[in-house]
C-alpha cells in the first residue's frame, strides 16, 4: 500500500516542491502518482491536464539504471510495459527511455512518437543540455528536436536538488521562462529533496514554488514509521594525516568494522581515492566481495557494478567503496558506512544509505576526515569544516535522518549564472561560429570541476569517412580536464561540424558534453575500474547495433530508402503526417494560422530536390535503374548519396523557392515567414544564421553557383504546378534589398509574443517527426 503522502499526490497532483526524508519512497511518488492522474483517474479532465511525459532527472549517471528498472517494474505491473522495438504497435504502451546521450533505438522512439505516453529518465547533464539546445552525447541537427518536444507536454521530476549545483536554478528559470513566453502543451515542475531550503526556490523568473507536500502525522504514524524512527550510530574513524598513508590506513579501518553477512558502504568524495582506496582494500584480500562504484563507466560495466553492489550479501559480506552515486536515487542500505566529512546535505544523504530499512539496531556511521592539501575538494573548506564540527557534536549519539537533518549548516552558498532570456534566444541559435566553437552551456549545467565528456574507444580503420556516430553503450564520462591532459600523449577524434568528417582532435576541441572516439590499442579504461588513463592494456571495444550514421552519412541513409518515391508523393505524405499528429495532440494553445503552418511546411518541404544538383546526384548512385520522370524525393538504392557539390543543402534550396515572390508559391498563405523557416529547419542545419563555408566562393551550403540552372518544374498530387525557379540568395545576405535578411526573418519568428523559443521548437519538431515517419514508411512498405 502506498505510504499517505504518495496517496495525496495521486489525489491532488504533483506538488511543486516535494520535501521529505531519503528513503521514504520518493521515486516511486514522482511516478505513479503521474501515472494513475494520467491513465486511471476516473476524472477525464484530469487524464488530459495531466502531462503525456513524465522526465525523472537525476543528479548522477549512476542512478539512472536502478531508476528505470524500477519504472519498468512498475510499467509491467500496472500491464502497461512494452519493449521499445514494439513501442509504435502497442497502442496502449507506456513507453520507457533512457537519456544518456549516445546513439539509440531507445531516444529516437520517443520523439518518434511525441503523442505517446512516456517516461524518460536522465541525468541533469543530459536533459538540461537538450532543454538550453545544446544536447550533450547528441548530434548538431537532432538538437532542435529534443529541445521542441521536451518543452511541451511534459512533467519534470528533479530529484535531489542539494546535489544539482548550477542545474537547480537553472530548471527554476526554465519554468519561469516558459511561464512568461508559453508553450504549445503545459509543462510542470516538481523538485524534490529531504533537506532543500524553500526560500532556494526562487530566481529572477521564478517566484517560488505555489505548492508544497510535507509528510503528515498520518505518514508518521503509518509504516512509513519504522524507516522514519530507524538511527544510527555516529562515530569518527581515526586515520592519519599522511596523504600517502591515507588510502592504506582507510583500507584497515574499512576492513576491520566490516561485519560477515552483512554489506559496508564506504563512499569517498573524489573517484580518484575511490580508485586508490579500492586497490588498498583488495590488496588486504579480505573475504568480503569488493565493488567500486562511480560515474565514469561505460553503460554495461557500470550496470554490473550496480546490480553487484546491491545484490543480497552472502556469509562473507560486500564492502562497496563509491563516490556521491550513492548520495541519491539508489535504494540501498547497510550496517556500516563510512564516510568522508562532506557538506551536510551530503552527509544527510549518505547517512540514510545507513540502516535505510530500521532492520540493523546496531547501525554504524563512522566518518574520517581526508588527508592532504585541498582535501576538501571539490566542496568548499567552510562547508566541510561546519559538517566536520557538527559530527563532532554528535559523537556517540544515535540519531534519525529527521535529526540529521534539523542539525547541520551549510555557511557557504555557492552563486551560479542565472540563465536569463537573452541567453536563451542566442542558444535558438546552433550554428556554430566562425571559428566552429559553440556557445558553452556547461556554466548552467555542472560545476566547472565536474564538467565530463563522452569518449568510446575504437578499432581505428584506415578510413574514417564512414564512421558511425559512437553509441550508448560505448560511452563512458570522462573529465575535461582528464582528457585534455591524455590527449598530450594520446590521439582522440572529434566530428568536424564543418567538414561532416572525424579528425584528430585537438587540445581547444575538447569542450564539455561533446563526444570523442580514442583508439582501443591505447588503453585508458578497466572494465572494474572504469575510466583509468594510467591503463595502457588495450580497451575492448562494444560491440552495438545501433548503427546511426554520422550527420550527413545518416541524412543520406533517409533518401535511400530502397524504393523510388516521387518527391509530388513524399510532399503529399508528409503534409498528411502533420495534419494527422496535430489530431493526437488534443489541447495545444496555438493558433489555426499557426498549426496551418506547420501543415503546409510539411507540403513543402522537400521542394528542394527539385535541384540540378539532387537529381544529378540520385541519377549518379541510380546508374542504369534510373526510373525517368520525377522529380524523385527517396531512390530505391542502398547506396549512400553523395552531392558533386560539397554542403549543398536542398532544404536552403527548398526555403529559397518560398521566397521567390514571382513564383508566388505561398501566395494566399497567411504564415508565409513561418512556413519558409519551418521548411529550412527540417533537417537541423538550416536555422537562424546561414553563412557560406570558408572554402565556399561563390556559393551558400551549396547553392546559388551561378552556373545552376532553375530548379524543375513539377505538379503536387492536387495540381499545384510548382514552376521552374531561378534561385536568388538576396535574402541570406545582411541588409537584404528584397525584405527582411534570413537571420533577421528567424529572429523576428522567435521572438514574437504568439510563437516564442518553445512554440516555435515545438513545431519544428513536429514537421521533423512528420518527415521521419513518412521516411521510415517507404522502408516497411513494398516497392509500388
Amino acid at each position: 500500500m502506498p505510504y499517505d503522502y504518495q496517496r495525496r499526490l495521486a489525489v491532488n497532483g504533483l506538488p511543486e516542491l516535494l520535501r521529505v526524508p531519503t528513503g521514504t519512497g520518493k521515486t516511486l511518488a514522482a511516478v505513479l502518482p503521474w501515472l494513475y492522474r494520467r491513465r486511471f483517474h476516473q476524472d477525464e479532465e484530469v487524464r488530459e491536464a495531466t502531462p503525456r511525459r513524465l522526465v525523472v532527472v537525476l543528479p548522477q549517471r549512476a542512478l539512472v539504471e536502478q531508476t528505470a528498472r524500477s519504472v519498468r517494474a512498475w510499467l509491467v505491473g500496472a500491464g502497461l510495459a512494452s519493449e521499445p522495438d514494439l513501442l509504435e504497435e502497442l497502442d496502449d504502451a507506456v513507453g520507457l527511455h533512457v537519456l544518456l546521450g549516445g546513439a539509440s533505438t531507445d531516444d529516437r522512439l520517443w520523439k518518434m512518437y511525441p503523442e505517446r505516453e512516456s517516461v524518460i529518465v536522465g541525468t541533469q547533464d543530459i536533459v538540461l543540455s537538450r532543454l538550453l539546445m545544446r544536447g550533450y552525447a547528441e548530434q548538431r541537427a537532432s538538437w532542435p528536436v529534443a529541445f521542441g518536444l521536451l518543452h511541451a507536454d511534459t512533467q519534470f521530476v528533479f530529484d535531489e536538488v542539494q546535489l544539482m549545483g548550477p542545474a537547480f536554478p537553472t530548471s527554476l528559470q526554465l519554468q519561469g521562462l516558459r511561464s512568461r513566453l508559453g508553450t504549445v502543451l503545459p509543462v510542470r515542475s516538481m523538485w524534490m529533496s529531504a533537506t532543500v531550503d524553500e526560500t532556494a526556490l526562487a530566481t529572477a523568473d521564478y517566484s517560488g514554488p505555489s505548492s508544497v507536500v510535507d509528510l503528515e502525522d498520518e505518514d508518521r504514524a503509518g509504516p512509513l514509521r519504522v524507516r522514519l524512527e530507524a538511527t544510527r550510530l555516529i562515530r569518527r574513524g581515526e586515520v592519519g594525516d599522511d596523504p600517502a598513508k591515507y588510502p592504506a590506513e582507510l583500507a584497515a579501518l574499512v576492513v576491520a568494522q566490516h561485519r560477515p553477512g552483512t554489506r559496508t558502504l564506504v563512499v569517498l568524495n573524489t573517484v580518484e581515492r575511490a580508485r586508490q582506496v579500492f586497490a588498498a582494500v583488495s590488496a588486504l584480500a579480505p573475504a568480503a566481495e569488493l565493488v567500486l562504484l562511480h560515474s565514469r563507466f561505460r553503460p554495461a560495466d557500470r550496470a554490473r557494478q550496480t546490480e553487484q553492489a546491491l545484490a543480497a550479501p552472502d556469509a562473507a559480506g560486500r564492502i562497496v567503496m563509491a563516490t556521491q552515486v550513492l548520495e541519491a536515487g539508489i535504494d540501498t542500505t547497510s550496517s556500516v558506512l563510512v564516510t568522508e566529512v562532506a557538506p551536510w546535505s551530503s552527509i544527510v544523504q549518505r547517512a540514510g544509505r545507513c540502516n535505510r530499512d530500521g532492520r540493523a539496531g546496531d547501525a554504524t556511521v563512522i566518518w574520517v576526515r581526508p588527508a592532504g592539501r585541498n582535501a576538501a575538494a571539490p566542496y568548499a573548506e567552510e562547508n566541510v569544516q561546519a559538517a566536520e564540527e557538527t559530527l563532532r557534536a554528535l559523537e556517540g549519539m544515535r540519531v534519525t535522518s529527521a535529526e540529521l537533518t534539523q542539525r547541520g549548516t551549510e555557511p557557504f552558498r555557492p552563486v551560479y549564472p542565472q540563465l536569463r532570456l537573452r541567453d536563451l534566444r542566442g542558444l535558438f541559435d546552433t550554428a556554430a561560429d566562425m571559428s566552429g566553437n559553440d556557445l558553452d552551456v556547461s556554466q548552467w549545467i555542472r560545476d566547472a570541476d565536474e564538467n565530463t565528456v563522452s569518449l568510446a574507444w575504437r578499432t581505428i580503420p584506415r578510413v574514417l569517412d564512414d564512421w558511425s556516430f559512437p553509441a550508448r553503450e560505448e560511452l563512458c564520462p570522462v573529465p575535461v580536464a582528464s582528457l585534455r591532459a591524455w590527449l598530450r600523449t594520446h590521439a582522440v577524434w572529434c566530428y568536424d561540424n564543418a567538414t561532416s568528417r572525424w579528425r584528430p582532435a585537438r587540445g581547444a576541441d575538447i569542450r564539455p558534453g561533446a563526444t570523442y572516439i580514442a583508439d582501443a590499442a591505447q588503453g585508458g579504461y578497466l572494465a572494474e575500474q572504469g575510466w583509468c588513463p594510467e591503463s595502457k592494456a588495450p580497451v575492448t571495444p562494444v560491440a552495438t547495433h545501433d548503427d546511426e550514421r554520422s550527420d550527413g552519412a545518416r541524412e543520406d541513409r533517409s533518401t535511400t530508402v530502397g524504393r523510388w518515391v516521387t518527391l509530388a508523393e513524399h510532399l503529399d505524405d508528409v503534409e498528411r503526417e502533420v495534419a494527422a499528429l496535430w489530431g493526437r495532440l488534443a489541447g495545444a494553445d496555438l493558433s489555426e494560422q499557426l498549426r496551418q503552418a506547420a501543415v503546409l511546411a510539411g507540403r513543402y518541404h522537400d521542394l528542394g530536390k527539385a535541384h540540378p544538383v539532387f537529381d544529378a546526384s540520385l541519377r549518379a548512385i541510380a546508374g542504369d535503374a534510373w526510373p525517368g520522370q520525377g522529380p524523385w524525393a527517396k531512390s530505391g538504392t542502398r547506396q549512400r548519396l553523395r552531392h558533386g557539390r560539397d554542403y549543398f543543402r536542398h532544404e536552403l534550396v527548398s526555403a529559397l523557392m518560398l521566397l521567390d515572390s514571382g513564383a508566388g508559391v505561398l501566395s494566399g498563405a497567411s504564415e508565409p515567414e513561418l512556413v519558409t523557416y519551418l521548411v529550412a529547419a527540417h533537417h537541423g542545419k538550416v536555422r537562424v544564421t546561414v553563412r557560406s563555408m570558408p572554402d565556399e566562393q561563390t556559393t551558400v551550403l551549396g547553392v546559388g553557383h551561378p552556373d545552376d540552372g532553375p530548379t524543375l518544374p513539377f505538379t503536387l498530387t492536387d495540381g499545384t504546378v510548382i514552376p521552374e525557379i531561378k534561385l536568388d540568395l538576396d535574402r541570406l545576405q545582411v541588409g537584404a534589398h528584397h525584405g527582411p535578411s534570413w537571420t533577421e526573418l528567424a529572429a523576428r519568428l522567435r521572438d514574437r509574443a504568439d510563437l516564442g523559443p518553445f512554440r516555435l521548437g515545438f513545431l519544428e519538431a513536429l514537421v521533423r517527426v512528420a518527415d521521419w515517419r513518412a521516411s521510415r514508411s517507404y522502408e516497411q512498405e513494398p516497392a509500388a
